[in-house]
Parts: C-alpha cells; structure tokens; sequence
C-alpha cells in the first residue's frame, strides 16, 4: 500500500514538473488572452489604428481565433507566437508582446541556447561567429535545424513590432537567441549550414551553450558594452562622449557622469564633441534635457506636443486623482488630451560647452535617444553623422505595462504621442546630416567609420581655417 502512495505521489510530481516546463494552455485560454490583448490594444493606445485599419484589424483578428479554435491545447511558445505577431501587425515599436520574463526563468534553470551571433541584414542573416570557434569570418547563414534562412528571418521579423525595418533587424540581432528558442525550443544540437564570402557552402553540427558561454564569447568580439556610458578622446581636439541609455533607474549615476564629464571637456580645451548614441535604445527625457544644458543655451523643447490618453487603465496605472483632470476625463469626455509645449530657455550652466558637436545615430537610436536627436537637428546644433535612426521621430511611447490573464506574458501599449522639436511629423527616423552604413566586416575588426568621418570633417575644418 505504501509503495502505491509512493509511486502515486512520484508520478504526480513528474506530473507537475512536466507542466511545469511545457507550459500548456487550453485554446480557450490562450483565446481569452488574444481578446484581452486586442481589448487593451484598443482602450488603452492613443491611436491604435494609425497604420493598420480597424477593418483590417477585424480580420486578422478573426484569422487569430479560427486558428486557435482549430487547436486543442498550445504552448508558451506558440501562443506567444500567435499573439505577438497580431500585435506586430500595428507597427509600433513601443507596443509589443514580451516573453522575456519566461526565457530568464528558463536561462536560470541552465537552460541551453542557439550558439551563434548573428547580424540581420538585407542580405540575410550574417554569421559574425560562434560560440566554438568553428567559424572564423562573417559568413551568411543559408539554414538552421532545416529552416532555410529567409523562412527563419522572415518567422522571427514577424514576431517583432516596430516601425522601421532597420529596427527589427537590431532587435532580431541581439535577441536571436530567445527567438530561436521560441521557435526550436530545446533542441539537442544545431545543424548550421552556411556560406563564406568565397560561396563555399559548409554544414556543421553545433551543441547549445548557456548562456554564460554565450555572454563571455560575445564580450570576446566587443559585440556589446559592458559599461553604459563612457568618455574617451579621439585626437584632433576630439573627445566622445557614449551614452547608451537614458533609462531612469540610472539617473542619479549617470548625471554624474555627465557632469564630470563636461569638467573634463572644459579642464582639457576640447573643441569637437562626438555624442554616440548609436546603442541608446531612450529611457527619461529629462535625462536628455539635462546632457542639453551642457552643449547649448538656446531656447529648446523635446516636444512641440504630447498626445496623451487617459484610459481607465491609464489612470489606475498611473495613480491619477487631480479632480479637473478627472473631470475633463470622465464628466467633458476628453480622453485624449494634446499638449502644446513653447520653447524655454535651459538652466544656466558654467561648464556650457562652446565647441562644435557632432551627434551619431544609428539603428538601435530609438525613443528619448532619437528624440533627443531630432532636436539638435531641428534646432540646428549638431551634425548628424552615422544612419537613420531606428525609432521615428515623431512617434507613439510611454509604455502602459499589462500582464496576460493566463500566459502571463508582458503586454506593452503606447498610451502617448510625441511631435518632435520641429512640429512635424514626416514617418521617418532622425535623418543623418553625413551617412555613414554600419558595417558588421569593420565592426569585428574595431574600426569606427562614423568616428573617423567625423575626425575626416574636423580635419578638413582645420586645414580650411589655415588657408584663410
């Protein structure tokens, strides 16, 4: 009799522990997310069908459901799968589904990954190395466990909301290998076929890694930067000045940095300031205006207007009890309410910067960065060197974080809109004033193109005022 309670209980906890790790969910389940994403999608975005019409919408959303009613039960996998692509479909890189939460808990439970770097690009998806060191130039995947390359590509694009391309291939780069494991899940090795520059085609076997191996390659080949910001010099009088973020929780930390920084500047007579922003995804705009006080005392605004709705949701999230507001809310019906912002003059600041600045921007340029950018554009501050940024310049934000009934996957929806500086909105990112294209072949071998355009142009200043 005991040892048929014990093998009871054993089988149950095998039970548990396998649901654990599937993490099945009826299609009624999963259904009643998709409605509650679509719900949220509707109440809470500021203008949800900007770009993808309610009638298309309806569609797509009615193709949602016929799917999972044709299922009986689905996985974490595919149910984020199915979802996140009807949220893509809006085009807004703010308002996004996330599976992020479950693939840490996974990564903490040692789990295994795809163990390959990868650039997407036009082309296809770039090979920069692998984890083994079996691959020892940038190469172009041809296919992965079977799936040829253009197929996975276009499956992982599909999964990603953003508005421009050049975005979505930044975000598929760095987060290949949580998309991978979406899509192959724990596979026991990696059949990767590939193609070198030559277009000689080679197939190898590869073992998945963890992620710490994957991390410390990584670090190897400087695909990331370990310190958020940092200041260097260049020679010709040039320093640069990288900022990756401007996320609040380092506020504190990274006025600091600003600060010292311009001390520097004005201690060692510089002329020329690079701001990078190639790697800064935004954050806090006032952590922006802030960097601004340094490098100009002329009149600014971040944002000619700010649409923001005030959703239900919107207002618990935020806490909102001013009673005029609530009362052009709830009793005047004005949900969305526009605020118009005039220019005003920056604190007075004794380490103001004179000289001339330079501001790169790239790809991964998104939000308060790319805000940020298109002002010294609009006010005429700085050159522009490096790509169109990645986010737009006048565009949706401030996330509304939401959390699936049953997946427990993180929804995100803009509830705000932001005109930039200018007072225009042209559906396009920050375009540079000197392109120059990033290119994966010079990133390996550490040259900076858009540094030494800039150094190129300081150069060129020089040998123009020695003329005169």
């Amino acid at each position: 009799m005991v040892s048929i309670r014990m093998r009871s209980v054993v089988f149950l906890l095998f039970l548990i522990g396998s649901c654990a790790i599937a993490q099945m969910f009826s299609a009624d389940e999963v259904l009643q997310d998709a409605e509650f994403v679509y719900q949220k999608l509707k109440d809470v975005h500021v203008n949800i069908f900007h770009t993808f019409s309610e009638i298309e919408a309806e569609e797509e959303f009615s193709k949602l459901k016929s799917r999972l009613s044709a299922q009986q039960y689905l996985g974490l996998h595919e149910a984020f799968k199915l979802l996140s692509e009807f949220v893509a479909l809006f085009k807004d890189g703010h308002t996004y589904l996330s599976i992020t939460d479950q693939f840490y808990e996974y990564l903490d439970a040692d789990g295994k990954i795809v163990p390959i770097l990868v650039s997407f690009t036009d082309e296809g998806i770039i090979i920069l190395a692998d984890v083994e060191g079996k691959i020892n130039e940038p190469c172009l995947l041809m296919s992965l466990n079977g799936i040829p390359a253009e197929e996975l590509k276009d499956e992982i694009l599909r999964m990603i909301s953003y508005e421009k391309v050049s975005f979505a291939y930044v975000k598929a780069s760095k987060l290949f290998h949580q998309y991978c494991w979406v899509i192959f899940k724990e596979p026991e090795s990696f059949g990767v076929e590939y193609s070198t520059k030559q277009g000689v085609q080679h197939k190898i076997e590869l073992a998945p890694v963890s992620f710490e191996e994957y991390k410390t390659r990584r670090d190897q080949l400087n695909l990331s930067n370990e310190k958020l910001w940092d200041f260097s010099t260049a020679g010709e009088n040039t320093a640069i000045l990288r900022i990756d973020t401007f996320g609040s929780y380092y506020e504190k930390d990274l006025k600091q940095f600003i600060k010292e920084a311009f001390e520097r500047v004005k201690r060692e007579g510089i002329q020329n300031l690079i701001i990078d922003l190639r790697e800064n995804g935004g954050g806090d705009s006032r952590i922006a205006e802030y960097l601004y006080s340094f490098i100009s005392d002329k009149p600014y605004r971040i944002y000619a207007e700010v649409h923001v709705k005030y959703s239900d949701d919107a207002i618990r999230k935020l806490k909102i009890f001013d009673p005029l507001l609530l009362f052009r809310i709830k009793v005047l019906k004005q949900e969305t309410i526009v605020y118009r912002n005039s220019l005003k003059k920056p604190k007075k600041n004794d380490l103001l910067f004179n000289g001339n600045i330079f501001v790169l921007t790239g790809s991964q340029t998104f939000s308060a960065a790319t805000d940020f950018a298109a002002m010294m554009k609009d006010l005429k501050i700085a050159t522009i060197v490096g790509e169109e940024t990645g986010g737009l310049a006048s565009s949706y934000g401030d996330v509304l974080p939401l959390t699936l009934p049953n997946t427990g996957l993180r929804l995100g929806v803009s509830f705000k809109y932001f005109v930039r500086c200018g007072g225009f909105d042209d559906k396009r990112g920050v375009i540079p004033d000197v392109v120059i294209r990033a290119d994966p072949h010079s990133v390996l071998q550490g040259v900076d193109q858009a540094v030494q355009a800039v150094l190129e142009i300081v150069r060129s200043d020089d040998r123009a005022k020695e003329r005169r």
